[in-house]
């Protein structure tokens, strides 16, 4: 009679129900910032924990999200960690400025970068917006928020990494 030996399958599912399972890396691209002719990465970020926030002007739940990622934004600064906006598919610099002035009413108090619908979903596997991913110190993404989040939410969310 043949034994099936079910530790190492055991140690296996209960390594990735934890989470112990190695985090993705995120990707090492560049992206426009809405300074013309300027561009920024995830790496100019690598030992700060990111809050990439993957938005549109055209987002009614980002309408109501971006307000909540303002109020956050000084107290990740304060930890070394910061969010970084990036618009998927929002029109030109201006555009996005004009958004955030005129529809916001409020001041960009974190980096604004831009990307396409195609590029967010090849890139970071975003199907829906917002998406929120969570980049530890080392540039691996840790967690993966779909739909609106609060300060709360994304508060509890980046502790871990902090």
């Amino acid at each position: 009679m043949k034994r099936i030996h079910l530790f190492p399958l055991v140690l296996i599912l209960i390594a990735c129900s934890a989470g112990i399972m190695a985090a993705e890396r995120a990707p090492d691209v560049s992206f426009a910032t809405l300074e013309e002719g300027h561009r920024a990465s995830l790496e100019d970020f690598r030992g700060q924990v990111v809050v990439l926030n993957l938005w549109a002007v055209w987002c009614s739940p980002c309408i109501i999200e971006i307000p909540h990622l303002v109020r956050l934004q000084p107290e990740l600064e304060a930890v070394g960690a910061t969010v970084i906006g990036l618009a998927v598919d929002s029109g030109s610099a201006e555009a996005i400025r004009r958004f955030w002035n005129n529809r916001l009413e409020i001041e960009p108090v974190y980096p604004l970068w831009k990307t396409t619908v195609a590029e967010a979903g090849e890139l970071f596997d975003a199907r829906t917006y917002p998406t929120t991913l969570i980049i530890d110190r080392e540039g691996r993404i840790r967690e993966s928020l779909l739909g609106l989040q609060t300060r709360e939410d994304l508060l509890a969310a980046v502790q871990p990494y902090l």
